[in-house]
């Protein structure tokens, strides 16, 4: 069986155990969906209030030092099942399902050493990782947006298609580049560069490494910040890719913020795409309000992928297209297009 095949049969095998992951898959079915749309793009708020854990999650320093691990071997319930994967860079992980899922077929890959969650150590194993399973979608969330690990490297696998700006982005999103690498080297190599960037040149949208066009007058779809690669044949060299939104230093993950989500498409020989969104907050200012004001709102890589996600009923019901659009607003980089 190809790594796809063994994790699926794993999660038949843990499903049947019908422990916690039984009962909170059984539960996506009851999950509210309230279709939106915002200046043209696809977007949907979920009601899922199995989802509490990871939207109130306190990942304060203190607060982590006080639990224990729950993707530790020692931290997990005695029904979660592991599959472990070699990744080709000699790095080892551990699949498991997500007991708290999004979706249906939601999975964790976590490091099988305790590290803190930083990006650029693995961004070669996440390519290997689409790679070995096209069927899927790979998604990293920082430290600092929407990861309820954060003292953990972990991703997270979900069925491609799942979120609305993969489509989206890939047929008609007007306002962002849409760039595609088929050698996993060359990709890793853009993205070591790109990652590096600080901000793009304020004639980026004349050059020949970006192919957005129309309107960059909307107020929701400039905050998207995406970025991902040419093929060879369609850049001169890597050194221009630029980035969509205005960027940020990622030496240091302690204080950048980013989401990361990676898929890989058998299309033509096999072809790369990564989305990264860069982000200045963790939560909005309404997750703080007063109780009567509170929207209990914590994007990750979902939430700007143009799926937001609530746990409780009176955030439900405040989120309006408008409002979801303000939040996003508010937690993403500021576009200087």
């Amino acid at each position: 069986m190809n790594l796809f095949q063994t994790i699926t049969e794993m999660f038949s095998r843990e499903l049947e155990l019908r422990g916690r992951a039984f009962v909170n898959y059984e539960a996506l079915a009851q999950v509210e969906v309230k279709d939106m749309t915002i200046d043209g793009f696809p977007a949907k708020l979920f009601f899922n209030p199995a989802r509490v854990r990871s939207v109130m999650a306190d990942v304060s320093p203190e607060a982590l030092q006080k639990r224990a691990c729950f993707l530790c071997p020692d931290g997990l319930e005695h029904n979660q099942l592991t599959t472990v994967w070699d990744s080709p860079t000699g790095q080892t992980y551990f699949i498991r399902v997500n007991p708290f899922p999004i979706f249906n077929h939601h999975f964790t890959i976590s490091s099988a050493i305790h590290e803190r969650q930083t990006f650029a150590p693995h961004m070669e194993s996440m390519l290997h990782l689409a790679q070995a399973m096209p069927e899927m979608s790979i998604f990293y969330n920082g430290p600092m947006c929407g990861a309820s690990a954060p003292d953990h490297m972990h991703f997270q696998a979900v069925p491609r298609h799942s979120m609305p700006i993969e489509d989206h982005f890939s047929t008609n999103y007007a306002n962002a580049v849409l760039v595609q690498e088929s050698d996993l080297q060359s990709h890793l190599t853009a993205l070591g560069k790109v990652l590096s960037m600080a901000s793009i040149p304020e004639n980026a949208s004349q050059t020949g490494s970006l192919t957005a066009g129309a309107s960059h007058t909307k107020e929701w779809e400039p905050r998207w910040n995406i970025i991902s690669w040419y093929e060879p044949a369609q850049s001169d060299s890597v050194e221009s890719c630029r980035m969509v939104q205005n960027g940020v230093e990622l030496s240091d993950e302690e204080t950048t913020l980013h989401n990361t989500t990676q898929r890989y498409t058998t299309l033509h020989n096999g072809v790369f795409n990564t989305i990264i969104f860069f982000r200045r907050e963790s939560r909005p200012q309404c997750f703080f309000a007063p109780e009567n004001e509170r929207i209990l709102f914590s994007p990750g890589t979902v939430e700007m992928g143009g799926i937001g996600i609530v746990a409780n009923r009176e955030s439900f019901d405040r989120i309006t297209p408008e409002v979801l659009r303000s939040m996003i607003q508010e937690v993403a980089q500021q576009s200087p297009i």
